[in-house]
This record gives C-alpha cells, sequence and structure tokens, in this order.
C-alpha cells in the first residue's frame, strides 16, 4: 500500500509525532530493561515506520485538519456576526444592547429628630472602662445623648466597622482576627439594640470601611460574591436594623445625608464648605473625622444652603495616622414637616459636649 502524500506542513506534523513514538518507546525500553541495546531499540524504530503507525499519524492529521477547518469556520462566522457590513448612512436593522445602569435608591427619614454618629471604627472606638466597670469615652457620651434627646431615628453613618484584617492597606500593627473584629461588632450593635429599645428606629448605612468586605471577596473569593452578605454575618435583621448600601442616597426633608466617600477629593481646610460647593445642596456627612460647619446665603433669592462635617468616635492616636486633625463628635438634626431643618453639629472634648 502506497504511502499517504502529506502536504508540508502536515509532514512535519507526521514527523513530529513520530518522534514523539520513538522517544516513548525508547524510554519504555529504558523502564523496563534498562539500557536500550540491540532488539529493544531496533523493535522501537520499526514500530515508528511500520504500516500500523503509519495510519496512526494519518488519522492524527487528518484530526489535526478537521480542528482547523472548523476553527476557520467558526472565526468567519463570528467575523461576520460581529463586523456586518452596513452602508453609510444606513441604520442597522439588529437591536442595540442595554446598557447596564446603576439603581439609584434613595432612603427618605421621616420628620422629627435624628440622631447621628458615624467613624467609630469598631474594635477601635473610644470607649474605656474605670476600675469601678463604669464605661465612659467619647463613643458613650454620643449614644447616651442621642437616648437623652429621645430621637425618632438614630443613623449609624457608616464606618463604624473597620474590617482591618480584610484591609488593601498594609498591617502596621499586629492586631487580632478578621472574627474577632466581626465579633465585637455583633456585640456593638446588639448592645445598641439593648441600649435604644426595640422601638427605636435604626438604620446603618455602609461606609467605605464597611465596602472593604465585597472588595476582599471579590478579590480572594470571587466565587462567593454575592452568597456572603455583610449585614447577614452582623446579624442586622434579627436586630431590626435597616442597612442601606452600594452608595444609596439618603435624605431627610431638605438635607442629603451621605456617609462622605462617594465623592471625589473629600475633606480640605473645611470639609463642609468643600461638600456643599460640591453637592450644591444642603448636605451633611461623616468621612473626615471632623467637625465643621459652612453655611451661606444666597444673593439671589436670598435663602441659604449649608454642609456640615461630623466628627468621628474612634480612637484619635491611631499607628497609621499618628498626627491628625481629627476631633471626636456627632450631630442631632431636627426636621420639621415642611422639609426645612435644623443641624446641632456637636463636637466631643475632654469628655464634655461642645
Amino acid at each position: 500500500m502506497p504511502r499517504p502524500r502529506l502536504t508540508s506542513e502536515e509532514w512535519e506534523i507526521a514527523q513530529d509525532a513520530i518522534s514523539q513514538a520513538r522517544k516513548g518507546r525508547i524510554d519504555d525500553a529504558k523502564r523496563r530493561g534498562g539500557e536500550t541495546t540491540g532488539a529493544r531499540t531496533r523493535n522501537a524504530h520499526s514500530y515508528a515506520n511500520s504500516q500500523e503507525h503509519l495510519e496512526h499519524i494519518g488519522r492524527k492529521v487528518r484530526g489535526f485538519k478537521g480542528i482547523r477547518e472548523r476553527q476557520a469556520q467558526a472565526d468567519e462566522e463570528l467575523l461576520a456576526i460581529e463586523s456586518p457590513v452596513i452602508p453609510r448612512g444606513a441604520v442597522p436593522d439588529f437591536e442595540p444592547i442595554k446598557g447596564e445602569l446603576r439603581e439609584d435608591k434613595v432612603c427618605e427619614l421621616q420628620t422629627g429628630r435624628i440622631g447621628i454618629i458615624s467613624d467609630a471604627h469598631w474594635p477601635f472606638h473610644d470607649l474605656k472602662r474605670d476600675g469601678d466597670g463604669n464605661f465612659y469615652g467619647a463613643y458613650m457620651t454620643a449614644i447616651e445623648t442621642l437616648k437623652n434627646s429621645q430621637c425618632d431615628v438614630i443613623v449609624l453613618n457608616g464606618d463604624m466597622l473597620d474590617v482591618y484584617n480584610l484591609s488593601d492597606h498594609e498591617k502596621v500593627e499586629a492586631r487580632r482576627s478578621w472574627k474577632w473584629e466581626l465579633d465585637v461588632a455583633k456585640a456593638m450593635l446588639q448592645h445598641l439594640r439593648r441600649f435604644f429599645g426595640d422601638k427605636q428606629r435604626i438604620v446603618y448605612r455602609e461606609g467605605n470601611h464597611e465596602e472593604r468586605y465585597g472588595r476582599y471577596i471579590a478579590r480572594k473569593a470571587k466565587e462567593l460574591e454575592g452568597t456572603v452578605h455583610l449585614e447577614e454575618f452582623l446579624g442586622l435583621r434579627a436586630l431590626n436594623i435597616e442597612w442601606v448600601d452600594k452608595r444609596a442616597k439618603m435624605t431627610a426633608g431638605k438635607l442629603w445625608i451621605d456617609h462622605g466617600h462617594e465623592w471625589f477629593g473629600g475633606g480640605g481646610v473645611t470639609p463642609a464648605r468643600n461638600y456643599r460647593m460640591k453637592a450644591i445642596e444642603n448636605i451633611l456627612v461623616g468621612h473626615v473625622h471632623r467637625t465643621s460647619t459652612d453655611v451661606i446665603r444666597k444673593p439671589l433669592d436670598g435663602s441659604y444652603i449649608g454642609g456640615w462635617s461630623v466628627g468621628c468616635l474612634c480612637d484619635l492616636n491611631t499607628h497609621y495616622a499618628a498626627r491628625n486633625g481629627w476631633n471626636h463628635g456627632f450631630a442631632i438634626v431636627d426636621v420639621d414637616s415642611t422639609g426645612d431643618f435644623t443641624v446641632h453639629n456637636k463636637m466631643i472634648i475632654g469628655g464634655e459636649i461642645r
């Protein structure tokens, strides 16, 4: 039987297959009998040149050719779909693809008195205990004042949880585990529910530190994304605490409330002015750990517009920012039925409210 006639490309494939077969036979002979001399080597070369092996090579070559032909055909079909020929000025007859747009959600707070705290950064919140077992510090001062003020709703305005162990930043301090952080946060939320009572409305808004959890899952455990949610780990549903995430907006009458990280370039000499100029609306934020107020009168209609940044409730002597201009604080906002409001932006200095 004459040998099949091959193209140069097919011949290279066949030669490569023959070489691999020879090497495989020789290596097998070495494993079974040590040195490959004499009949063993001759048998390996004999098989490589046999009709049986040539038929095997022919099948392999035809298989390669079929794969390449099918791939070329698929590429041509895909190119025809992705690059249709459309005359200049003509309208394509296929449907456009809908854009993936982010849903714009707004959490509306009722009229009345609203207590706002943020940036406690559990477990690094400013809470101490004396020798008699009594708690004190900026954190306790703030929540006691809000309770005594008989607020209609308490807003945990982001960064209540630090999420230190899941941070992208380099860890410069020896801290405990993520489980420990989570256990502390759960204990603090349970305390808040007991402290304010079952009837108190509490809203927890996600800040940039809580967002660390989602980024960690997306980076380290992509397969679990969308199945393990922070609010479930915190047990918010059982505590009847509302969760506002995905940088949703929040309003209290004519006042907008953000955590602050939603905006590019926050802070500055007067953070309240910075946010007010960016929002072009009345706005209150946390995030910058500094108390500031900026209110101006519009010269044409005589109305007023203001910005407020609220102080933090965390340790003011952190390792990563040992020299800072932070201060402790909280806010109370009174909103009437028309949406008009009054902001009481408080600082805590030496345990005293200013």
